[in-house]
């Protein structure tokens, strides 16, 4: 492992990205928009559901309608993610905060794509069920979020 952390952290990429000042904030500034169509369309998909926004709108057409935007954020996760982690990578491969937040990420992809998506889409999904998985699928991304902040925070 030890040399594919070195090989992330002096590649081609991890270089350029490390060699003038605007190749990290621009990926950056994409991770961040990716983390807010994901959180963003989840939070509106669960505030749905609870009955706060959108109330003549049927959860699953809310759903359906949210589900490109989540993807393309999702995308943008995976795609940019890897990038930043390239740029220190030894750092980041020591970071007990990063190893959490990438735990919780598979927790909370697998919990929205293995649950909360198909109770959401499933219109015979009863009220009760929906209120729960959208309880858990909220607590699920905001850990991923304040973990994904403490990534920088704790960074010597």
């Amino acid at each position: 492992m030890n040399g594919f952390i070195e090989w992330c952290q002096y590649n081609t990429l991890s270089l350029f990205m490390r060699s003038a000042k605007w190749p990290y904030p621009s990926v950056e500034i994409l991770h961040i928009a990716g983390l807010i169509l994901v959180f963003g369309s989840m939070l509106i998909l669960n505030l749905r559901i609870f009955g706060r926004i959108l109330r003549r709108e049927p959860v699953p057409e809310v759903a359906a309608g949210l589900s490109p935007i989540t993807i393309t954020g999702i995308a943008a996760q995976f795609i940019t993610g890897p990038v930043l982690f390239m740029t220190s990578a030894m750092k980041f491969a020591e970071s007990t905060p990063f190893k959490l937040k990438l735990l919780l990420l598979v927790v909370a992809l697998t919990y929205h794509f293995g649950a909360h998506r198909r109770f959401a889409l499933d219109p015979t999904t009863p009220a009760q069920t929906l209120r729960v998985s959208a309880t858990a699928s909220m607590l699920s991304w905001i850990s991923v979020v304040f973990v994904g902040f403490a990534i920088e925070l704790l960074a010597g």
